[in-house]
């Protein structure tokens, strides 16, 4: 199977695991308007790099992010569910990477 490259050395595999790193990292607040604007824009972005390359349905991903932003599910609660479908991918991440501030 052929990798496709996204650029700076960097093949799909890579930024998809970056991007699901990013989802768990920014996700790491208290509540959903502790994120700034900047960042929510960059929590969508790559919750959707992190959809299309996982896979997952429209309820896995956008519809739960959406509740999240409408406040009827717990960041706490979306980050577990981001979590235990990147686990279930076996999407290796690093936690350096997770845990850094922004």
């Amino acid at each position: 199977m052929r990798k496709h490259v996204v650029g700076y050395n960097l093949t799909m595999n890579d930024f998809v695991t970056h991007a699901c790193e990013q989802v768990l990292r920014f996700t790491r607040v208290d509540k959903w308007d502790d994120l700034s604007e900047e960042r929510k824009v960059q929590l969508g972005f790559n919750m959707g790099v992190m959809s299309l390359g996982l896979n997952l349905s429209k309820e896995e991903s956008y519809q739960v992010l959406s509740d999240t932003r409408a406040g009827l599910v717990s960041t706490q609660s979306f980050r577990e569910q981001m979590n235990t479908l990147i686990r279930s991918r076996k999407v290796e991440v690093s936690e350096a990477n997770i845990v850094k501030p922004f």
